[in-house]
């Protein structure tokens, strides 16, 4: 597990835990592969791109926004579609959490 995940895995765990908690006993969904990309913003077209993609909200899920990376939580139907845009706009990404019901599960959130 690399360091930045270490020190990120309070932060996880929080945003994990209130989507838990939103989702009703007898509705649970699943996040199986879903994954959570960290997204490099270089430019505003780049932050254009991104704010795009979050008005699908099936599909996109934003986790955090600083002012140069965003994290986005992508659904397994969208990754494909959501590489390939982020390499034709030459927008640096790097996989975060590659499957959020993992660690979901680990975290005992239900």
């Amino acid at each position: 597990m690399s360091f930045s995940l270490v020190k990120m895995r309070p932060l996880i765990a929080l945003l994990l835990l209130i989507a838990a908690c939103t989702l009703s006993e007898s509705k649970r969904r699943s996040y199986e592969n879903y994954s959570v990309y960290k997204v490099y913003i270089k430019s505003h077209s780049d932050q254009r791109v991104i704010d795009e993609l979050l008005e699908q909200p099936d599909n996109y899920n934003l986790w955090h926004r600083g002012r140069h990376r965003v994290h986005i939580m992508v659904s397994p139907r969208a990754r494909k579609t959501f590489l390939k845009r982020m390499r034709k706009e030459h927008i640096k990404v790097k996989l975060l959490i590659k499957n959020v019901q993992k660690l979901i599960d680990e975290q005992g959130l239900y």
